[in-house]
């Protein structure tokens, strides 16, 4: 008999449990405001008198398919570039993209991206997207993944479609349309 007390108390304990998880779960769905649709252009700079873009490990794998021979798997780059409203350097500055890609394909040109998002106008100003994701340059768009925030965009979920605007030698402009979605409890609305 006290055995199948414990078990009933068992299994009544775990379904209102599994009751609370789940109302908790279903409070948080549909608290997401709309995404917010945030634009700008990253300019990527490995030539010229500022460079904002490093080589730091040359990769000792196969010279990427596309590259001309220029890019190896394995070839490992930090960078600090400057993101526009527009895709000219002469556009207002709006922030800095901080981080780092390395190509991580032994075939296609592809690599992995991490960075940060450091905005520095409008209403974002002084908060930031941690963004990371794959990155086949061959692709005419890309989907990376909104990891995390902080400010205004703290706990930030959602992704970036990555487009080259332009490519001249080894500098790039890259268009980015970032979706982000914040639930207002975390950016403490």
């Amino acid at each position: 008999m006290h055995s199948r007390l414990t078990s009933a108390f068992l299994a009544t304990l775990l379904a209102g449990m599994a009751t609370v998880l789940f109302a908790s779960a279903a409070d948080g769905v549909g608290t997401q405001d709309a995404p917010k649709h945030l634009h700008f252009y990253m300019h990527d700079a490995y030539t010229g008198p500022k460079p904002t873009t490093v080589l730091i490990v040359n990769g000792t794998g196969q010279p990427l398919k596309g590259s001309g021979g220029g890019a190896r798997f394995g070839d490992t780059v930090v960078m600090d570039d400057r993101l526009t409203e527009g895709p000219t350097l002469a556009s207002r500055v709006v922030g800095r993209a901080q981080g780092f890609y390395v190509t991580a394909s032994q075939g296609d040109p592809a690599m992995l991206v991490a960075m940060n998002v450091l905005l520095a106008a409008g209403p974002y100003n002084g908060s930031s997207l941690t963004v990371m994701g794959r990155n086949n340059i061959a692709m005419p768009e890309r989907e990376l993944t909104v990891v995390g925030g902080t400010g205004v965009s703290r706990m930030a979920t959602g992704y970036v479609l990555w487009k080259t605007a332009s490519w001249t030698g080894r500098n790039a402009v890259l268009e980015l349309d970032a979706f982000v979605y914040v639930s207002p409890a975390a950016a403490g609305a």
